[in-house]
């Protein structure tokens, strides 16, 4: 359980290990050559004081690496060894081990959530821009597809499929970039590797889960959190905040959508190399006939 708790990153302090009892090959016992160990007979609080301020989550990495020949594919080869055991063919849908849901930290969350319960099918983003700057705010499309993998439920191609209707008067867009989204507690976490744009809700503290999000999903360009029904938090590649708020319109009505949404607009903006601060003066999403208006404030890393 030691060498589990080293390999996702947390603090160890061994105050006993056996390791006449272990290969000296194994990974176990490389970590008990490696963690630091607690000394009996000097006070205690510097010695915890030193170890979690000296820590790093990654400080075990090499061990993380050796804790599975297979990493992330257990319920596929689980499942395939079980089929083989009774003799049924396996299900056609990919396999997956649910993910187990971290607590909420001190009983229920204090921030206020969505109404709706969180959308936590991958999904595929489909995205048009169009700057108009600088007689109005950039205006994005935004489109998103179920992405179920592979499968009889599996989606057809995304790049084959319609583009989104127009508002009226206006030309109809044509798809020019696509990203993925994917909530964090997504059932199938082997497809999080795949994520550019890591999502959550509800967090307790947004902005610190878009950070450890970006530590933890090295390979995704953004995490965002949403933090209200109609405002998202996001985490850039260049550690600023991007708050994205629902505005008024010019009718005076406010367009309200699944904020994440708002999060994929920015990471468009931003697939496209344009300037964050460019879109202080507003930004504009259309899915399918509706429009909203976004504002947009920027909290530079501290």
């Amino acid at each position: 359980m030691t060498y589990y708790a080293a390999a996702i990153g947390t603090p160890v302090l061994l105050g006993a290990f056996p390791a006449q009892d272990l290969d000296p090959a194994s990974p176990v016992a490389e970590l008990g050559r490696t963690a630091p160990r607690l000394h009996p007979y000097e006070p205690l609080l510097p010695q915890l004081d030193k170890l979690l301020t000296g820590h790093h989550p990654d400080r075990y990495a090499q061990l993380t690496a050796l804790a599975s020949s297979a990493p992330g594919a257990s319920a596929g080869l689980l499942r395939r060894t079980f089929y083989g055991l009774i003799g049924l063919s396996e299900p056609s849908p990919p396999a997956y081990l649910p993910r187990l849901l971290a607590p909420a930290h001190g009983g229920e969350p204090t921030t206020p959530v969505p109404p709706a319960t969180p959308l936590r099918t991958p999904l595929q983003v489909l995205t048009h821009l169009r700057d108009r700057r600088p007689t109005a705010p950039p205006e994005i499309t935004v489109t998103r597809y179920a992405d179920v993998g592979s499968g009889p439920y599996a989606p057809s191609d995304p790049s084959t499929t319609a583009s989104p209707p127009a508002p009226t008067g206006q030309a109809t867009p044509q798809v020019v970039a696509s990203h993925t989204a994917i909530h964090e507690d997504a059932p199938d976490s082997t497809r999080l590797p795949l994520a550019d744009l890591v999502l959550h809700d509800s967090q307790p503290e947004p902005a610190v889960w878009t950070q450890e999000a970006m530590r933890r999903h090295r390979h995704c360009a953004m995490a965002a959190c949403v933090t209200a029904p109609d405002t998202c938090l996001v985490r850039v590649p260049d550690g600023s905040l991007v708050t994205l708020t629902a505005a008024s319109g010019p009718d005076g009505r406010r367009d309200r959508c699944d904020p994440a949404v708002y999060a994929s607009a920015l990471y468009a903006w931003y697939e496209r190399g344009k300037p964050f601060g460019d879109l202080l003066d507003g930004l504009t999403v259309v899915t399918g006939d509706a429009t909203h208006h976004l504002r947009v404030t920027i909290t530079p890393p501290g």
